[in-house]
């Protein structure tokens, strides 16, 4: 594990473009070892001790991985007569074709089993993240407080001025995606996850009376001048 690795090794985006990626993709835990991989490459017991998982939970998930192109293989060596392997992310970031995530009554639930895997990797992340420093202060780690921020805000607004502010919001977001990351290791340098969910939130609309009424009456009209 002497040689050296670089972003520039990888490819810039990989897009999804077919169902079955897709449906390995959208899965909790391979979100949380795409997450883990990202850093470095690493073994599967690399990334299982990050994770705070037995190894032998993650290899099925891993060869899934590999076999839809999600990661790859780029060093192997040979430890104690057993062959291990340095897994890597393929590309530094990864596209869906907006034809999987089209949504329609007619079209398969997509949308709502990657928005559900999404917001489960990121609450096992946070848990995880908890947990884990909780452990790390009780084996010495040095306190560092750092500022969190967690808020869910309603409003009701115009479709129009939704759009304006998804787009600054948007601006934000590429900025943090082109901040220069840090190649050293420190106390005063971690990962950050920056999450951010912005979408129109509906609810199982049941007709009002007076509606109701309306249509009825409506409908009486029609038939009494037939």
């Amino acid at each position: 594990m002497g040689k050296k690795y670089s972003k520039e090794m990888i490819d810039p985006v990989f897009c999804i473009k077919d169902l079955d990626t897709l449906k390995v993709l959208i899965d909790p835990l391979r979100m949380q070892i795409l997450e883990v991989l990202t850093l470095k490459p690493q073994t599967v017991n690399q990334v299982a001790g990050k994770l705070g998982l037995s190894s032998s939970r993650l290899y099925y998930h891993i060869n899934l991985l590999e076999e839809h192109g999600l990661i790859k293989v780029v060093e192997t060596h040979t430890v104690n007569n057993i062959i291990e392997k340095l897994f890597w992310i393929t590309a530094a970031e990864i596209d869906i074709d907006k034809d999987l995530l089209s949504f329609s009554v007619e079209d398969p639930d997509n949308v709502t089993q990657f928005m559900q895997s999404t917001v489960e990797a990121l609450r096992e992340d946070i848990i995880r993240s908890l947990q884990a420093r909780k452990f790390n202060l009780a084996m010495g780690a040095e306190p560092t407080p750092r500022s969190v921020m967690m808020m869910n805000i309603k409003k009701r607004l115009k479709d129009e001025t939704y759009q304006k502010f998804l787009k600054r919001v948007e601006e934000v977001v590429k900025e943090f995606n082109e901040l220069e990351e840090e190649t050293e290791i420190g106390e005063d340098i971690n990962v950050f996850n920056f999450s951010c969910y912005m979408y129109p939130s509906f609810y199982y609309e049941q007709e009002s009376e007076e509606k109701s009424r309306t249509k009825e009456n409506r409908k009486e009209n029609d038939e009494e001048t037939k």
